[in-house]
């Protein structure tokens, strides 16, 4: 393999390591007053005219299909969870609930994209599963989780089926890719703020939250998402959720450093347990799936 083939490998795992950061921003503007889910739509809404401006400038392909536009959805709804979901729960379950999504990419590339399973996978399965029991310290009947355990669940399996379709889907720029995920995230997260019943912010300073999400959203949240989506034109889903596991190291590393969340062995025995899933993907990884 030449040295171009790591690139979209190597990408990724670099845009995990940021994406772990993706707490700070939303905590940041919950502070402001933008609380539950209009945090991570007012973030949407910060990159929207970076994405806008990339889109009509520079020349790409736009093949618009339905296909098309359920990845954007998908991928902007798990986006919008995520972000709810961090707001709800503590950073640690959200981010470790979201990344079972390797286990839904592997059900999606078995089922639909005649992946072969192996001995290895059911390891993967075994050790995420662990540190999942791990994690939520054996307590993990549904009378123990909360609405933001649900909604991390929930946007894992989004963001695999959205990989899948954009893996599988017309061959168009990460660019066109973006938009639409920015733009499905938008209508979604203000689906879920009015569906939760929070109405409209009304934060005490409505320009700092605008400032800083129009900031973030332009210099860290467009960027991240035009990279992640060129990676994953180029690698399985199952692959890519992997990959994209790197989050738990720095998500988890700077909760524990900069909030008062519980993080001792458990939670660190887990982690080490769900990183290890991941590995097993990367080290003896499935040939690629033929796309449709």
């Amino acid at each position: 393999m030449n040295k171009s083939s790591y690139l979209p490998v190597w990408i990724a795992f670099v845009c995990a390591l940021l994406w772990g950061l993706w707490w700070l921003p939303v905590r940041a503007l919950e502070s402001s007053g933008l609380t539950g889910a209009w945090a991570g739509t007012a973030l949407n809404a910060g990159a929207l005219p970076l994405l806008l401006l990339l889109f009509f400038t520079r020349p790409e392909r736009r093949r618009i299909d339905l296909r098309v536009i359920a990845s954007g959805a998908l991928i902007g709804g798990a986006m919008m969870l995520y972000s709810a979901a961090i707001t709800e729960t503590t950073v640690v379950r959200a981010v470790l609930l979201f990344y079972l999504a390797p286990a839904w990419a592997i059900g999606i590339e078995w089922l639909f994209m005649g992946r072969r399973l192996r001995w290895i996978n059911g390891l993967a399965f075994g050790l995420a599963a662990a540190g999942v029991t791990l994690i939520f310290r054996g307590e993990i009947s549904l009378s123990h989780w909360n609405s933001g355990d649900l909604m991390a669940l929930v946007s894992g399996i989004f963001w695999a089926v959205g990989c899948a379709l954009i893996f599988t889907g017309p061959d168009i720029g990460a660019r066109t890719l973006g938009l639409f995920g920015c733009a499905g995230g938008l209508v979604i997260g203000t689906a879920l703020a009015f569906g939760s019943g929070q109405g409209l912010p009304a934060p005490a300073d409505p320009m700092e939250p605008a400032i800083r999400a129009l900031g973030i959203g332009m210099l860290y949240i467009a960027p991240m998402l035009v990279a992640t989506l060129w990676s994953a034109r180029r690698l399985p889903p199952t692959l890519l959720s992997f990959l994209l596991t790197g989050e738990i190291i720095s998500g988890i590393a700077t909760s524990a450093i900069f909030l008062a969340e519980p993080f001792s062995w458990p939670e660190l025995a887990g982690s080490a347990l769900v990183i290890c899933a991941a590995l097993t993907e990367v080290v003896s990884p499935a040939q690629k799936p033929a796309t449709v």
